[in-house]
């Protein structure tokens, strides 16, 4: 078929012919190509000429000169030259295999299928982190990349660029020792320089960052997504450290040595969209995080910004919510962290969006499960309880996921009172409770079965909050009914039961929600937890997604009643 070629710029080819479905196919297949409608071409990467000659049944002699000769100079040296900074990498040279690293470097967006683009085949339904056009690549994918290359011989140099150096900072030894899988973890990350830390709930994650922080002594910013959360680690750093410890969050614009700060108020800072950023929504949506007290930034925005974009040292508490958009766009704000962690007992996505956190963070360096821990002791071991809910008839087939929610959880009074009764069985003897609920409506519907508990919700003032949590503590008053604002960063460790009266789809969360009753504490041997197969379509399938990810763990005793799973 006859073609006219033109070189576009150093590295891209325009290709104009008479329309042909087989032509335009194979040109779909390539792993940079775009349709231009102005100028009626379609454009490829120079690294494709290769594909572009066999397609369109060419010899390299018809080929215009200048696009062979711009080949031959970028395209046809045997090594590759790959560029590493703190943020980005770029691959130059070689017979670099294209679409391998695009199609591991790239993943299906939910609700792909139902896009116009998609269905016109006009989009292949996937983000792609790997830009083709430019051979640019997020830094934390470089070992995927680098995998890549090896596996095709593909031969390789690298120039990494120098990186400002950070500011130092000098902290005292951390009181608190370390257990030896949290040893091996520092090891590990001191190794590395980057990358993800999965330990299991319970595990001393915020323990293991003051070593980190203490061993790499450079100025540092440990992002949060609570308030809770914001508190806890300060309140740690300052005990290990010995040293003042920064707050950026809930009022305060206070910049320390180390720095906790919470995602939102770093987000209005850069001005980014703040609110509860997800990839997809989830059952979780109606929840809310604390409300934060308004932070005053006059005459310090310039000073938050450059001790953030200065910072030699970046970690991310509950790295798991990294992918969100806020929080992605803020680790691409640290151009001089070359040191990146990630901490979470869940560094994975129920939306499919992993490959986000590999690309801001970096792999995985470290696995501790919460078997691991309760083998050695740390933990303590859960029961658990699976029961079938009793269920209300279903007799439409229009109903949504929502209509079914509140139907068969929120709303049915007959589970609410099973939840009750255990509750207050509990009690009595002498065990605290937490009872967590996706929606707030639900937990009220709950709270009037049982009115002598307290309830936590996100629009609640921090301080009654933290008060609710010590009266949990000190079994003050034994039974507690929270949103999802208690799924992470609650530390009671003498809770002694946990109720999932939410459901949910989401396995994160399941595991974060049993790992809040596993911490141990004196006369506590076991921790005990509740959760319900409901008999309706969607919720169903979520529980039984929830119990095959219990049976992944072999240390937790499970009992199922009412139902074969």
């Amino acid at each position: 078929m006859k073609v006219e070629i033109e070189l576009l710029g150093e590295d891209k080819l325009g290709l104009k012919f008479s329309y042909n479905a087989s032509i335009v196919a194979r040109l779909r297949c390539l792993g940079n190509r775009r349709w231009n409608s102005r100028q009626r071409r379609w454009e490829v990467h120079l690294s494709h000429l290769p594909e572009v000659i066999q397609i369109f049944s060419l010899t390299a002699q018809t080929v215009p000169a200048p696009i062979r000769t711009q080949y031959e100079s970028q395209w046809s040296r045997r090594q590759a030259v790959v560029q590493l900074d703190t943020l980005q990498g770029k691959i130059s040279g070689g017979a670099i295999p294209v679409r391998e690293i695009d199609l591991q470097t790239s993943f299906l967006l939910p609700g792909h299928k139902f896009s116009p683009k998609f269905k016109a085949g006009q989009w292949d339904g996937k983000r792609h982190l790997f830009q083709s056009s430019t051979m640019k690549f997020p830094t934390g994918l470089w070992s995927r990349i680098q995998s890549i290359l090896d596996e095709h011989g593909v031969q390789y140099e690298i120039e990494r660029s120098p990186v400002p150096e950070a500011p130092s900072i000098a902290s005292h030894t951390p009181k608190t020792g370390l257990r030896d899988y949290q040893t091996e973890a520092l090891k590990s990350a001191l190794e590395k320089g980057r990358g993800i830390l999965q330990i299991a709930t319970g595990g001393g994650k915020t323990l293991l960052a003051a070593h980190l922080i203490h061993q790499l002594g450079k100025r540092t910013f440990f992002f949060v997504h609570t308030l809770d959360l914001l508190y806890q680690a300060a309140e740690v750093f300052e005990r290990e450290l010995g040293i003042p410890i920064g707050r950026l969050g809930d009022g305060r614009a206070e910049i320390g040595d180390v720095t906790v700060a919470t995602i939102q108020t770093a987000a209005r800072v850069f001005g980014f969209t703040t609110g509860r950023e997800r990839a997809a929504k989830d059952e979780d949506e109606e929840s809310r995080p604390a409300r934060e007290r308004a932070v005053s930034l006059a005459g310090k925005k310039e000073e938050v910004i450059q001790a953030i974009e200065e910072a030699g040292v970046v970690i991310f508490d509950e790295c798991h919510h990294v992918p969100a958009d806020t929080f992605y766009k803020i680790a691409f704000r640290t151009p001089r962290a070359a040191l990146r962690f990630g901490l979470s007992a869940t560094p994975w996505r129920d939306d499919g969006h992993d490959l986000l956190l590999e690309a801001a963070l970096g792999d995985k360096i470290c696995v501790v499960r919460c078997t691991d821990l309760i083998r050695e002791g740390y933990l303590v071991a859960p029961c658990i309880e699976m029961v079938r809910a009793p269920a209300p008839r279903v007799n439409r087939r229009d109903w949504t996921y929502h209509d079914l929610y509140k139907l068969a959880i929120a709303e049915n009074q007959s589970r609410n009172r099973v939840i009750a009764a255990q509750a207050k069985a509990w009690a009595a003897e002498g065990k605290s409770v937490l009872i967590l609920v996706a929606h707030v409506e639900h937990g009220k519907n709950l709270q009037e079965l049982l009115p002598e508990a307290n309830f936590a919700y996100g629009s609640l003032d921090t301080e009654t909050r933290r008060q609710y949590l010590h009266e949990l503590e000190r079994k003050l008053r034994p039974v507690l009914i929270a949103t999802t604002l208690a799924d992470e960063g609650l530390d009671v460790p003498s809770l002694d039961a946990v109720i999932l009266g939410g459901g949910g789809k989401s396995d994160t969360k399941a595991y974060q929600r049993i790992g809040r009753a596993l911490r141990p504490s004196p006369g506590k041997e076991q921790a005990l937890v509740l959760d319900f197969f409901d008999p309706v379509p969607y919720l169903q399938d979520h529980s039984l997604a929830r119990l095959a990810l219990y049976r992944q763990e072999p240390a937790f005793a499970i009992e199922t009643k009412g139902f074969r799973a």
